[in-house]
């Protein structure tokens, strides 16, 4: 058995042993040598015994081998292995673990395994030992981020599970680490598909998660967007094991499941007031009718038929609808003022527009029997003159000839205008003299009667000119050039009127019948006829000309007779605005003159006043003094007679 000793003990077991007290005790030189023996003997034994005490820390730890097992002692403590038990002893430390270490401890007595984490500070027990690690036997622990997954193994039962960060990770001693995994970051709007390997399971996961996949999961394919719906979409999703169809409206977030394969987002059909959609259920073939304001919700067997949208048939009283029954064929003509929507047994063929004529139009409908009818815009002919194209009428459409020489036949006429018209024409005839004429001219003809038209001709244009062209063929052939030249419109007017009852017959009257233009089909005889229009076309404007010059000079002789009887006025004017101001001058010189004479004698003294003659020449002398002024301003000489000169010579040096 072990002893644990403290240091007081062992002194007080060397002092107070019974056989060294007695020979201490004792005396003689055999008790001395005796006495040397043993203290020799104790100190060795001492030695001995210091040898074996270990002094343990509170971290230290002494592993003892026994005779039959093995112990351990931890400390702090002193502990003397017994010598008599002990095999063998050895000082170890303890294991200091932080918290980011483990340590693997196998039990060689049990063979059981476990695992020692930190913070601590472990003791071995007398069988256990680490496993792996390193120098001292420690192994870090694994630290997981938020993403970050282990898939682990336990190799004693097989089972394998994940550890999901964020985490510290410390395996157990049958943890087998396979693989790390990264997490499947899902955002609200996001899914994905995981399978189960070993059921063969297939199922979705939605967002807003952090997806580990177990050990047995598998991921097919990337995260997809999940169907986001506004109010007015919606979606079809088809599972593709059952075929079976589900709708989802909106507004909502839309996950199809493993199997569904879901279409493309459609939008609901808004209808206005004044629009409809027609609907066919593909599954049984039925129709319905749906009528706006409203949304339309598509199911997954029904589809469009025509238009997504189709508007209204507005009827007023200018718009009628044909309606045809698709399941009796009968057709009807809307006439009543409404927004007529079509049932799922009605279709709408046409709309008819109001057919309005005016005073000189008609026209002719030809019922389902074949018959005609005749509508007059006419009031006197006492018809409808607005009216719809009743179900099963159709117009009645002739074609007409064109062209000059009618020769094409593709004109449409369905309104006929009953009033007088103008139609030109152009063929050929040939004269007794055997000259070629081509004649071009013009019809005013008129339609009188649309029935015997309709019954006799289907051309009226065409039969018109074609027999008109013969009546002229026919009368050509009997003149000459020259008298065809001299009584054309006489032969035109012939050709016309010598067989009314042609005309007549077809419902037709030709007013006149007038040529225009007529001229030489060969060119030899058409340029002796163009020199002779030419002639006779000079000498016509030869004399306009002299007309013309005669006319410019009476026109220049009436000019200059009235030119100089106006000069003549001007003159008469001018003399007498100038006698006007000579008289006027005259009267105001006159005036000046009275004036001056007055004054001057009626301011002069006796003596003056006594000459009769003074004023006047005063008078006189001023004048004088003006024409000098007058003629001084200007360029002229003035000459003094001496009858004008007063000249007085005066001596005034006085003589002694």
């Amino acid at each position: 058995m072990d002893i644990l000793y403290n240091t007081p003990n062992v002194l007080h077991l060397l002092a107070g042993s019974s056989p060294l007290a007695g020979i201490i005790s004792s005396g003689g030189g055999t008790s001395m040598i005796l006495l040397i023996g043993v203290l020799l003997l104790a100190t060795a034994f001492l030695r001995y015994f210091s040898q074996r005490i270990q002094y343990l820390g509170k971290e230290d730890q002494l592993l003892i081998k026994q005779l039959t097992k093995k112990v351990v002692v931890n400390g702090p403590c002193v502990c003397c292995p017994n010598p008599l038990t002990t095999l063998s002893f050895k000082r170890q430390k303890a294991l200091c673990l932080t918290s980011t270490e483990y340590a693997t401890v196998r039990d060689d007595s049990t063979g059981q395994r476990k695992v020692v984490t930190g913070p601590s500070m472990y003791f071995l027990g007398a069988y256990e030992v680490l496993e792996g690690g390193d120098a001292k036997g420690l192994k870090p622990v694994r630290v997981l981020k938020s993403t970050e997954g282990l898939v682990v193994s336990d190799e004693a039962s097989g089972k394998q599970r994940v550890i999901k960060g964020p985490c510290t990770f410390v395996p157990q001693p049958t943890d087998h680490v396979k693989v790390t995994v990264t997490a499947v970051y899902l955002k609200r709007t996001e899914y994905v598909k995981i399978e189960n390997t070993l059921t063969g399971k297939v199922w979705v996961e939605a967002g807003e998660q952090l997806l580990f996949c177990e050990p047995h999961w598998r991921q097919l394919g990337n995260p997809q967007a999940a169907y986001s719906l506004k109010s007015h979409q919606y979606v079809h999703l088809e599972d593709q094991l059952t075929g079976a169809v589900r709708t989802e409206r909106g507004p909502q977030l839309v996950f199809p499941s493993a199997f569904e394969h879901p279409t493309a987002v459609m939008d609901a059909i808004d209808l206005n007031a004044w629009q409809y959609c027609k609907i066919q259920n593909r599954s049984n073939g039925e129709v319905r009718i749906e009528r706006g304001p409203k949304l339309v919700w598509l199911s997954p067997q029904e589809r469009v038929l025509g238009q997504e949208k189709e508007a209204g048939i507005t009827i007023d009283i200018e718009t009628a609808a044909l309606v045809k029954n698709l399941h009796t064929g009968v057709q009807t003509l809307l006439q009543t003022p409404q927004l007529f929507v079509p049932s799922k047994d009605e279709e709408v063929l046409e709309m008819r527009k109001l057919i309005r004529l005016a005073n000189n139009e008609a026209i002719v409908l030809k019922d389902q029997e074949g018959a005609y009818h005749f509508y007059y815009g006419d009031p006197l002919k006492g018809t409808e003159r607005s009216l719809f194209l009743p179900p099963y009428w159709e117009h009645v459409t002739l074609l007409w000839s064109r062209g000059r020489r009618r020769e094409r036949r593709d004109l449409k006429i369905t309104v006929f205008d009953t009033r007088p018209q103008y139609m030109s024409f152009e063929f050929n005839c040939r004269t007794s003299d055997n000259v070629e004429m081509i004649l071009e001219g013009t019809f005013f003809w008129e339609v009188v009667s649309l029935p015997d038209m309709l019954a006799n001709t289907g051309d009226a244009p065409g039969d018109v000119c074609a027999h008109a062209r013969s009546c002229f063929i026919q009368l050509v052939s009997k003149v000459t050039l020259q008298e065809f030249m001299a009584k054309f419109n006489e032969i035109a007017y012939n050709a016309h009127s010598n067989d009314d009852s042609f005309y007549t017959k077809r419902g037709i009257k030709i007013h006149s019948l007038e040529v225009t233009r007529y001229q030489c089909a060969e060119q030899s005889t058409a340029r002796i006829l163009e020199q002779i229009i030419t002639e006779t076309t000079n000498r016509m404007n030869r004399l306009s000309c002299q007309e013309s010059e005669n006319e410019v000079a009476i026109a220049k002789l009436k000019g200059s007779v009235e030119q100089e009887n106006a000069k003549s006025e001007v003159l008469a004017i001018q003399q007498k605005h100038l006698i006007e101001t000579a008289r006027a001058e005259g009267l105001a010189e006159a005036e000046r003159c009275t004036a001056f004479l007055k004054a001057v004698r009626e301011s002069a003294d006796s003596d003056v006043a006594s000459s009769a003659d003074l004023p006047e020449q005063l008078w006189h002398t001023l004048r004088r003094k003006d024409a000098l002024e007058a003629v001084s301003s200007g360029s002229a000489h003035v000459y003094f007679t001496p009858q004008d000169a007063n000249l007085t010579i005066e001596n005034r040096n006085s003589v002694s």
